[in-house]
């Protein structure tokens, strides 16, 4: 069987032959080597990398900022990320320059938890050396740390931790349970760009307390922290370590924290009291409501009873009105009546007067008429003041007769006119001298 594959070897190379075999295994090897050749002469640069070349026949570092190929003439090169991102969630498939775990923390009553935030930083870039030949920017960081890596463990990661401890110290759980993540989140990108504050804590004294008697939650309550101030009142704070090396911020927060065990039992206390609380709130509020409503009904009902009874009232003023005014007409219309009755019998009383004095003067009259109807002289008298009237009578009448007879001649009745007319003149003679006669008298 070797013997066979020994045989198509031999057959394969004889038909081929030694040179061919020979000028294809040159042929390859030159690719090869022209590919080396071009990769170590020309390279290429990612659009979110940085490059730091350090030539092979100088040794000058150079940054490299543009994408797309570049002269590499068999120099190193390391690659720095622009933007540095370190990812301290715990989540271990964010994507990240950095993948850590969680920050480990203290507040200021001593309660430890783990923070998760994110924080990015921007590298510089190429920046002219000093005078003096100092390297700055990118070369610099180059210079000291060597790699991205060494950046990121040593300088990135270290000054993330810091200021997110440095952050966590200055409040305490209570107040970051309370709404404080949004200003433990600020503390910490503000300390991260400018600098970390220097504090001195506080302590306070009770008169009634002894010290090795006070738990965790006392000293909270008895511990503050106060930034310092310079001369000229602005806060202090240290160097930024990030500043030296043109590093900027482009954002840090801290996302959450993640509390010990003791400090969710004595929130989760807390959080129930304060449910507690707003639920006895609640209630006291709906009680207050419902007092009020209460006394809105009972203010209703009553000022419903009000007007009923001020209804009754005016009703029962209305009626008593009513009944005054009828009394007062009933007494006038009485009163008149009265009166007209009283005019009445007055009228009565006048005529009864009238008629009694007139019975009175009858009766006088006819005692009169008896007692003179004896006597001869009232007889006389009252028979001569019939004969004047008689006389008057007669004599008014012969006064207005003619006292010049008509004496009329011819015809056959004249004598007789004219003698009647004589009788009258003697007759009016005859009373002239009965009345002078009766004068007299």
């Amino acid at each position: 069987m070797e013997s066979q594959v020994q045989e198509t070897k031999g057959s394969l190379v004889r038909r081929i032959g030694r040179r061919n075999i020979i000028l294809i295994s040159a042929f390859v090897t030159v690719l090869v080597v022209i590919a080396t050749l071009i990769s170590q002469m020309i390279a290429w640069n990612e659009a979110d990398e940085r490059l730091v070349h350090q030539s092979a026949f100088t040794g000058n570092l150079t940054v490299i900022n543009q994408a797309g190929p570049y002269f590499k003439a068999f120099g190193t090169v390391s690659a720095y990320n622009k933007v540095i991102s370190i990812n301290f969630t715990g989540n271990s498939a964010a994507k990240a320059s950095a993948l850590v775990p969680l920050i480990p923390i203290r507040f200021l009553d001593t309660t430890t938890g783990d923070a998760r935030g994110v924080a990015r930083f921007r590298l510089p870039g190429n920046v002219p050396a000093t005078e003096s030949g100092q390297l700055r920017g990118l070369l610099k960081i180059h210079e000291e740390f060597g790699s991205q890596e060494t950046l990121v463990s040593n300088l990135l990661l270290r000054a993330t931790t810091e200021n997110v401890k440095a952050s966590a110290r200055m409040m305490s759980v209570e107040q970051h349970y309370s709404g404080g993540n949004g200003q433990l989140s600020q503390d910490f990108s503000d300390q991260l760009v400018n600098g970390i504050f220097v504090t001195e804590q506080i302590f306070g004294t009770s008169s009634n307390e002894k010290s090795e008697e006070l738990s965790n939650l006392s000293k909270q309550q008895r511990v503050t922290i106060k930034i310092k101030e310079g001369s000229n009142g602005k806060k202090l704070r240290n160097a930024p370590i990030l500043g030296a090396y043109g590093i900027t911020v482009v954002d840090a927060s801290i996302i959450d924290i993640d509390y010990e065990s003791k400090v969710n039992s004595r929130l989760e206390a807390q959080k129930q009291a304060a449910a507690d609380e707003a639920l006895a709130r609640q209630n006291l509020k709906k009680a207050e409501q419902q007092a009020r409503t209460e006394v809105a009904l009972g203010e209703q009902a009553i000022a419903k009873q009000r007007a009923e009874s001020e209804k009754l009232k005016i009703k029962e003023q209305i009626d008593a009105e009513r009944v005054k005014a009828n009394a007062i007409i009933s007494a006038q219309q009485r009163v008149e009546v009265k009166a007209q009755l009283a005019l009445e019998q007055a009228e009565i009383l006048k005529q009864q007067r009238l008629e009694a004095m007139g019975m009175d003067v009858l009766a006088e009259a006819r005692q009169r008429a008896k007692s003179a109807a004896l006597d001869p002289k009232y007889v006389f008298d009252e028979t001569l003041k019939a004969e004047i009237k008689i006389q008057t009578a007669l004599f008014n009448s012969l006064g207005n007769s003619r006292l010049v007879p008509e004496i009329m001649i011819g015809g056959g009745q004249g004598e007789q006119s004219n003698g009647s007319e004589f009788m009258r003149l003697l007759a009016a003679d005859a009373a002239l001298n009965l009345k002078k006669r009766l004068e007299k008298k």
